[in-house]
């Protein structure tokens, strides 16, 4: 796994001594996060059984492709991946030198005005914007560039962005715990990306959905494995064992029995961790048999 590490020793000194100034959070980096998105759009898109291979739905695919890997993701890290609190908990308003209207009184409203107004600027200058404000400034471009995106595609994928709001809220607040939000990173990876390359094709039919929270459960499943906690293999391998049910109860047992295989496949490298094995590994180990069941759902749905 991927991760931004803390700051060195250097900007830790600094931070020590400037008590009002602080830090962004580093950001946690999943496996493979640009993989696992990119590809559960192309598994959205492949389920809407028959795709039409015409120009049109390749331009439809890029912009779902990008709206999912660059401008969702975008938001994700700089919404739930750092930690705002900290950012603005304990800022000192310095205040800035301001000059005041002549014959103004410090305690008339003009000169209480004034007074707040040179807090606000110094707090500004000193302490958000040598903080968060170039962060800040990404996170209007990747909002600006999910809007345009979104116009550019049929109007469900837009609807989807709601979902996006709620989720890294989610995330925010789980991370403001002190947890690592990964039941939100989980609907981030699989549950939304499928559905944005699903509605950028076809219209909403609820097979989709249910698989596409399923495969969620799933990756939910695997990145508690990677991390070994509890009831990680039971999540990766019950939620597969779910999208198999309802692809048998849909219609096709041949490709629900296949993602049964693979689904037994995960759990035979799982059982190493009942004898000391490393999560990391076994996660690395399972990520592509996921990714597998994940294509054969797709090409199952009828």
């Amino acid at each position: 796994m991927e991760s931004i590490s803390g700051s060195d020793q250097t900007a830790q000194g600094d931070v020590a001594a400037e008590p009002h100034r602080h830090v962004v959070t580093p950001v946690q980096i999943e496996p493979f996060w640009t993989l696992v998105g990119a590809w559960s759009v192309l598994c959205g898109a492949l389920a809407t059984n028959p795709l039409r291979w015409t120009g049109e739905t390749f331009l439809s695919l890029a912009f779902a492709l990008l709206l999912v890997t660059v401008s969702w993701a975008g938001i994700w890290i700089l919404g739930a991946g750092t930690n705002r609190a900290g950012l603005l908990r304990g800022c000192a308003l310095s205040p800035a030198a301001l000059p005041m209207l002549p014959y103004t009184r410090p305690d008339s409203p003009a000169g209480r005005l004034g007074q707040g107004l040179s807090r606000l600027i110094g707090w500004w200058r000193e302490a958000f914007w040598p903080a968060a404000g170039p962060i800040s400034v990404m996170g209007l471009l990747v909002v600006f560039l999910a809007i345009v995106l979104s116009l550019l595609l049929p109007s469900p994928v837009r609807w989807l962005n709601l979902a996006l709001v709620a989720i890294v809220a989610m995330g925010m607040v789980w991370r403001y715990r002190g947890h690592t939000p990964l039941a939100a990173q989980s609907l981030l990876y699989a549950g939304l990306p499928w559905l944005a390359g699903f509605l950028a094709l076809s219209r909403f039919r609820w097979q989709a959905l249910l698989i596409a929270l399923l495969l969620a459960l799933a990756v939910w499943g695997e990145l508690r494995v990677a991390r070994g906690l509890a009831g990680g293999p039971w999540l990766l391998h019950g939620a597969q064992v779910g999208v198999a049910v309802l692809l048998v109860v849909l219609g096709q047992p041949l490709p629900a029995g296949g993602i049964v295989a693979l689904a037994f496949g995960q759990f035979l490298s799982s059982l190493t961790l009942r004898f000391g094995g490393e999560p990391a590994a076994v996660a690395r180990r399972t990520w592509p048999w996921l990714l597998a069941a994940m294509l054969l759902a797709a090409l199952a749905i009828p």
